[in-house]
């Protein structure tokens, strides 16, 4: 499972750490049922910084060099890109019936 994780960049370790925690019951569960499952929650930084988990996850997925470099700044104009729309609407209710 792959997490993206958008929290300030003074915060990156303690938002991985509470991520990884958060699915600890799931994952031990699914591996006792006999299935392999690995958590991996990715930290971008509001400003677009990104965290060591976010090059680790492209390395597991075969994504090297220049596809890597290109695929690392994507990720973090677009979360440096959308970080105020998120921030403005953090308190709507979205999806909710009422």
């Amino acid at each position: 499972m792959v997490e993206l994780i958008v929290p300030y960049e003074s915060r990156m370790e303690e938002a991985h750490a509470f991520k990884e925690g958060k699915y600890l019951d799931l994952t031990k569960e699914l591996k006792k049922d006999g299935y392999e499952a690995k958590v991996m929650p990715v930290e971008i930084g509001a400003r677009g910084f990104m965290g060591s988990s976010a090059y680790r996850l492209l390395s597991k997925l075969s994504i090297c060099g220049n596809k890597r470099t290109k695929a690392l700044r994507l990720l973090a104009e677009t979360a440096e890109n959308s970080y105020p729309w998120i921030w403005s609407r953090r308190n709507k209710r979205l999806l909710h019936k009422d």
